[in-house]
């Protein structure tokens, strides 16, 4: 997939379907593809076990690929909801010349493989920094990624299972297991609406946090 950004016009000259504005379109969309988010990035590698979630938790934890290709298990785990078998994975995925050198090309191309997330002098803090969310069950009016999204934005984590180090479960319809072990760990447990009042930096009512999900 690296030999993407390698592309040139003249090689696509001639092909079928392929005339001078599609070759133009294609070309500008390869190189915004350059400066896309490194989560993004992370997950398109095709790690086993790492997808959206996870590849953000491991982008927020390191702050790029490169760190993350020479963590070893021990350090992985220490990225909240990352446990040996998702770590192992990891570490083999990048074991790989193969692997390493797809890396090094996307690298030499100029995609961006790190996050540069500067914090300035008197900055004030998003309303969820420092917290971290496991999302799970249906939400009444967001999807999952657009829930993932806004506490993102907030400066929130979104994680992919429940831990200690987890803040809040944001629980909708048939929240399966997460839920369960949200009550075992005791970490609190909020809905949709709640969620949303804490990103708007709302007051949190008497009883917002609950132990399930709204009926």
């Amino acid at each position: 997939m690296a030999d993407i950004f390698s592309l040139r016009a003249e090689q696509l000259a001639g092909l079928e379907g392929y005339k001078k504005k599609r070759i133009d379109n294609l070309l500008t969309a390869i190189a915004a593809a350059r400066d896309r988010p490194v989560a993004r990035v992370l997950t398109a590698l095709g790690i086993r076990g790492v997808g959206a979630v996870v590849a953000e938790t491991l982008v927020d934890h390191f702050g790029g690929i490169p760190a993350i290709a020479e963590a070893n298990v021990e350090a992985l785990q220490t990225a909240s909801g990352i446990g040996p078998i998702l770590a192992q994975s990891i570490v083999d995925w990048f074991s790989s010349r193969h692997n390493r050198a797809v890396v090094e090309k996307l690298r030499e191309a100029g995609v961006r493989l790190t996050e540069d997330r500067p914090t300035e002098a008197g900055e004030v803090a998003a309303p969820l920094d420092g917290l971290t969310f496991v999302i799970t069950g249906t939400l009444p009016s967001l999807s999952r990624e657009q829930a993932a999204a806004k506490i993102r934005a907030a400066g929130g984590k979104v994680t992919a299972s429940v831990s200690k180090k987890t803040s809040y479960v944001v629980a909708g319809e048939a929240p399966g297991s997460k839920l369960e072990k949200a009550e075992k760990l005791g970490v609190p447990v909020i809905d949709e609406a709640e969620l949303l009042r804490r990103i708007a930096g709302a007051e949190t009512p008497s009883g917002a946090t609950r132990g399930a999900p709204p009926a």
